[in-house]
């Protein structure tokens, strides 16, 4: 007499097949995100605590992580301008603080964007802060002899500004 019961090895691999590809999911894998990224490493030290976040909750942390550092950073641009006595110098931070002014508020307005599900426009946003950044960065070639004292913020903020970019293009559906 043939059997027609499946045996338990292959029961339980068909059971957690079942589950695994049937159970909905909001979440978005990270991996999916971090290859597309300009630093991976980067990419999964700001995601990875979040791995069950939708990708419109990735885009708000990155978004809230931007809006951090951009806070952090013009406040140390106002210190470093009031300490220095170089003319040069002083027209990069004003310059650089400007940069950073502009940043913020289009990472205001991508938060805006992203609450009311304008995903299309997101990409603007992430765009104005990565070319602020850079823009920070480029200045300092007025005084070529000065170390940048906020290179590494300006290079977290292009990284944090690519991360924004992928996750925006990932929710308008143009990737």
């Amino acid at each position: 007499m043939a059997s027609s019961s499946i045996s338990p090895p292959s029961f339980i691999i068909l059971l957690l097949y079942t589950l695994l590809f049937a159970l909905p999911s909001t979440s978005y894998p990270l991996q999916n995100i971090c290859r597309q990224t300009k630093n991976r490493i980067f990419c999964f030290k700001l995601l990875r605590p979040h791995p069950n976040a939708s990708l419109q909750e990735l885009n708000q942390i990155v978004i809230d992580t931007a809006i951090l550092s951009v806070t952090k950073t013009a406040s140390k641009i106002q210190s470093l301008l009031s300490k220095t006595e170089d003319p040069n110098l002083k027209i990069v931070y004003m310059l650089c603080s400007n940069y950073y002014s502009a940043a913020l508020s289009a990472l205001n307005a991508g938060k805006d964007k992203l609450k009311s599900g304008e995903y299309d426009d997101l990409n603007g946003a992430a765009s104005t802060v990565s070319r602020d950044a850079s823009s920070c960065q480029q200045i300092f070639t007025i005084v070529p002899s000065q170390p940048i004292p906020i290179a590494s913020d300006n290079n977290d903020l292009d990284l944090l500004s690519n991360v924004f970019a992928v996750v925006s293009r990932l929710l308008s559906g143009s990737i």
